[in-house]
């Protein structure tokens, strides 16, 4: 297996992003679906990917801190990083030297990571049928009665958490201990550091709520910042977001 790349969390002390919206996803892909999924996928030079133990960590974040959001699930989505790139007729694959699978994808490619696949899984990789660096790999983590405009605070903290944990390995040592100090993204110690998600439409309005007190919630084109470290706010705040129907994000 190839080494690990250092691909782009693009995090820095200031920001990070992360993109999470709801679907359901499709039944188990038939066995006989599964050879044109390799074949797609194996005939991309140099296609996108991502180390399977990464994921796994993500997973592990996810238990430990799954309190912050009891009722969700982890899944997670592709997401194309630049509006050129075509999301259609995706396939997913867990890739090893040895064995491989294809990974189901629903709507929007909202996908389900397998987990516990044994040792011939050890060095996998996950990859996709596009050019490396076209997507960007999104943990989703939403409770029952949340949509594409509600949110709960404690879902975008898990959601943090769980980014964080894949995708940390991936900057400069220096980067990493610096944010490590710091607190991590997800509760940075200093108001400069901010962790921000991104949507695929112009926001127009943001706000959190909670218990009767509410407050306006920074956002920028289609982003917003959400208080992740205000622990004032309950996991069980809610942030509702407004967008302009007329746009979408590029």
């Amino acid at each position: 297996m190839r080494a690990i790349k250092k691909t782009g969390f693009l995090l820095c002390l200031c920001a990070a992003a992360v993109q999470a919206r709801a679907d359901t996803p499709q039944a188990v892909e038939p066995a006989g679906q599964e050879a044109e999924a390799s074949i797609n996928v194996q005939g991309i030079r140099d296609p996108d990917w991502k180390p399977y133990s990464a994921m796994l960590k993500g997973v592990k974040r996810f238990e430990e801190k799954h309190a912050l959001a009891p009722g969700a699930q982890l899944r997670f989505i592709l997401e194309p990083r630049r509006a050129d790139v075509d999301m259609h007729a995706i396939a997913l694959r867990l890739e090893s030297d040895d064995a491989g699978m294809a990974i189901a994808l629903g709507e929007r490619n909202i996908f389900s990571l397998p987990v516990e696949q044994g040792p011939l899984y050890e060095q996998a990789e996950l990859t996709v049928n596009r050019k490396a660096g076209s997507v960007r790999w999104i943990p989703y983590v939403r409770s029952a009665a949340t949509s594409d405009t509600i949110c709960r605070l404690g879902d975008l903290r898990l959601a943090c958490e769980v980014h964080w944990a894949i995708d940390k390995d991936t900057l400069p040592f220096a980067m990493r201990t610096a944010m490590g100090a710091l607190g991590g993204p997800c509760n940075f110690v200093s108001q400069k550091g901010t962790y921000s998600f991104s949507e695929p439409r112009r926001i127009t309005a943001a706000a959190i709520s909670y218990n009767g007190k509410s407050a306006p919630v920074p956002f920028s084109g289609a982003s917003f910042t959400p208080p992740l470290r205000e622990q004032d706010w309950s996991d069980d705040s809610v942030v509702e977001l407004t967008f302009d129907d007329a746009q979408t994000a590029q």
